[in-house]
């Protein structure tokens, strides 16, 4: 379906489709290289599957060894064996998935994100087709006279900082081991957005822009550090704040930079010092920019006004962790779904800002 977008120019532009297929093939021929990154299982727990080929005789079933005085003391007397860390872990492990069905999984997510985000692009910015040859534009930062205030700079940063960790753990749940769901989640992610600046270079309606391209790749390299360390994750977040829509404007939460807030969260529970303090613990601190004003139609600047924002907001992962899944031997699916919703989303009710006027 995609592959129409490319065919709506009088000619199809090589650089287009080309840009595309080493996007998809850069990610296969690293997932091959890193021999598809399948995870195995456990070292502990393929040994003890192992036959036992040193010749010596078998234990004896539970329960018909040679009763001595010791074992018919009572039960209470005998000692608990303590549940190690490891053993915690162990247990956690999903199941080894055959290389095949790596493969397979690894493909689909490749195939559904570029396709998608390409589709999402048919439907929203290339209606107009392409030609003209390649373009490109000098768009700013974050100046007054910007088009967007770098609001749509913050967009493509958070893009693709979400996609990566989301593709991170999609990855995962493929197979691959943490390290090569890691790289094949940024380059799915940062390679599709580049891909789509390359095309938007070729259409009539947008240019390629070096900022959205660096903005990209910040965005990446962000998700990528978090990954990295657990600790520093415990402790930030990247969050998209959306409010409703005014003006008129319908619900774009991509698109209407009007009602979009970008927040850096400091969260109190990645602070070992607060995270066991009975209420500290649910607080936040935000950091946040957003732009407004421009014209829903020509999409040009009107009385356009840049703010900062500062506010303190609930932690709601943590709240729900300690009350509503309180008690869950593991995570469940609906606790997964919600905590990875407020890791990227601030609910705006959950939250008290101050804002300032950027002058």
């Amino acid at each position: 379906m995609w592959i129409d977008l490319l065919l709506k120019a009088r000619r199809p532009r090589p650089a287009a489709v080309l840009a595309l297929t080493l996007i998809f093939a850069a990610q296969l021929a690293m997932a091959q290289q890193e021999g598809w990154g399948v995870a195995v299982s456990n070292d502990a727990t393929a040994v003890a599957a192992a036959p036992d080929t040193s010749g010596t005789p078998a234990a004896l079933p539970a329960g018909d060894e040679p009763q001595t005085p010791a074992d018919e003391a009572p039960a209470a007397a005998k000692p608990v064996p303590a549940v190690s860390a490891t053993t915690e872990l162990e247990r956690a492990q999903p199941a080894a998935v055959s290389e095949r069905t790596t493969r397979f999984r690894t493909a689909a997510l490749m195939a559904a994100s570029i396709g998608g985000t390409l589709a999402y692009g048919r439907a929203k910015w290339w209606q107009d087709g392409f030609g003209g040859g390649f373009k490109t534009v000098n768009e700013g930062w974050f100046g007054q006279d910007t088009r967007y205030g770098g609001a749509d700079k913050l967009g493509h940063a958070m893009f693709a900082y979400t996609g990566t960790r989301l593709l991170t753990q999609a990855f995962g749940w493929a197979g691959h081991d943490s390290s090569t769901a890691l790289k094949l989640g940024l380059w799915t992610s940062v390679g599709t957005l580049m891909g789509v600046e390359l095309i938007d270079g070729f259409s009539r309606k947008w240019r390629f822009s070096k900022e959205d391209a660096l903005a990209n790749l910040a965005g990446g390299a962000l998700a990528y550090v978090l990954e990295r360390n657990p600790e520093l994750d415990a402790l930030l977040d990247l969050r998209l704040q959306y409010s409703s829509p005014s003006g008129g404007r319908q619900f774009d939460p991509f698109g209407d930079y009007s009602s979009q807030r970008y927040l850096l969260v400091l969260k109190a529970s990645g602070v070992p010092a607060l995270k066991q303090h009975p209420l500290l613990k649910y607080l936040e601190i935000n950091l946040g920019y957003g732009a407004r004003t421009f014209d829903s139609d020509s999409r040009a600047p009107t009385q356009l006004s840049r703010h900062a924002y500062f506010g303190v907001s609930l932690n709601l992962s943590e709240l729900l962790r300690n009350t509503v899944y309180k008690g869950n031997a593991s995570p469940t699916r609906t606790q997964q779904v919600t905590e990875t919703l407020f890791e990227f989303m601030q609910i705006p009710a959950a939250t008290v800002q101050s804002e300032r006027d950027i002058r």
